[in-house]
């Protein structure tokens, strides 16, 4: 099937990658509007802005059959991925997109019907845009970052391990902040591996408002979430507070234990590069882009102390103590 109706683009910038998004539809663009504000995507002028990544979705049609001899390669989050050559293909309940990474093109359609709610939507548009990104040297990882000084931390794990909740408490202590739950890594002079922020709100259930009684009045609900979390606009409540980049010298895999006091564990570069690994989005699908992003991996792993925290008691009820438990390990890590 053929694309007939005309296509409008806005461009947008991810981390200084300019990102054209096109639409043929009006309930198209406002799920993508939607999609580009709760991601961090910058609204920027189209006509000074060179996009590196166009990403192009329809309201009707598809971009192609799935060829016969596309074989997959993985499934996530509902989706399957597949490749054909240098073609891959993301597929969906509610659609379905053709991606070249080389040429940072990504053709798709969003299966709409009145009042589709842009959740469903979500991960096929992220996986889409991380995708397009890889092959512009950025590298995702479900991970928080905070940084002091001159060094910084990621906190690493699955979802519901308390990463949010002990993000606020770090910024509650002085901290500064890049990002909650989605970062972007990426080699800097081929040596060091810098982080910056995908997305910058922090997102956390109705509880938030009695551990951090001062943030009431700033929490609002999220469209593009199932769960009952709330949205906190750091940039209104914490402005001073935010950064742009972080070179981290510390992994921090927190845990949540029934214990009445919270503890560290060191843990070897083996089995942290693995959990890294289990955290970062598409590492492994593209045969071609898999050993770049592996080591940046490793050498983020190299870089860094690496400890499990196992979140006790003491923090559930005051996660700002987390900055007085980090203190000893925030000292320079070992040369490799």
């Amino acid at each position: 099937m053929q694309y007939t109706a005309p296509v409008t683009y806005a461009a947008y910038e991810v981390q200084g990658t300019g990102v054209r998004i096109g639409w043929d539809a009006t309930d198209v663009r406002d799920q993508l509007q939607t999609l580009c504000a709760y991601f961090g995507l910058v609204a920027v002028p189209s006509e000074s802005t060179q996009c590196a990544i166009t990403l192009t979705w329809h309201a009707h049609g598809d971009p192609g059959p799935l060829p016969s001899h596309a074989r997959l390669v993985a499934q996530h989050h509902g989706l399957e991925a597949w490749q054909a050559g240098t073609q891959f293909y993301l597929s969906g309940d509610r659609g379905l997109v053709r991606l070249d990474p080389a040429a940072g093109l990504g053709l798709g359609t969003f299966s709409t019907v009145p009042s589709t709610p842009p959740t469903l939507h979500r991960d096929l548009f992220l996986y889409s845009l991380l995708w397009l990104l890889r092959a512009q040297g950025w590298y995702a990882a479900h991970a928080a970052c905070l940084t002091t000084g001159d060094g910084g931390c990621l906190m690493i794990a699955d979802s519901s391990s308390g990463k949010s909740t002990l993000a606020l408490g770090l910024v509650q202590a002085g901290w500064h902040y890049l990002a909650d739950d989605a970062i972007l890594l990426r080699s800097y002079n081929n040596e060091d591996v810098e982080v910056r922020p995908l997305r910058r709100d922090l997102y956390l259930g109705p509880e938030a408002a009695t551990l951090f009684p001062d943030t009431q009045g700033y929490w609002q609900p999220c469209l593009l979430r199932e769960d009952t979390k709330q949205r906190l606009d750091m940039e209104a409540l914490y402005h001073s507070q935010l950064r742009n980049t972080c070179f981290p010298d510390l992994l921090l895999f927190p845990t949540i234990v029934d214990a009445p006091k919270s503890r560290l564990i060191p843990i070897e570069k083996a089995e942290a590069l693995y959990r890294l690994i289990q955290q970062s989005a598409l590492p492994t699908i593209d045969p071609q882009m898999a050993p770049e992003h592996l080591d940046i991996l490793a050498r983020l792993v190299r870089q860094t102390r690496h400890v499990r925290l196992l979140a006790g008691q003491d923090l559930a009820h005051d996660p700002r103590r987390i900055a007085q438990i980090l203190e000893e390990v925030q000292q320079p890590a070992p040369c490799a």
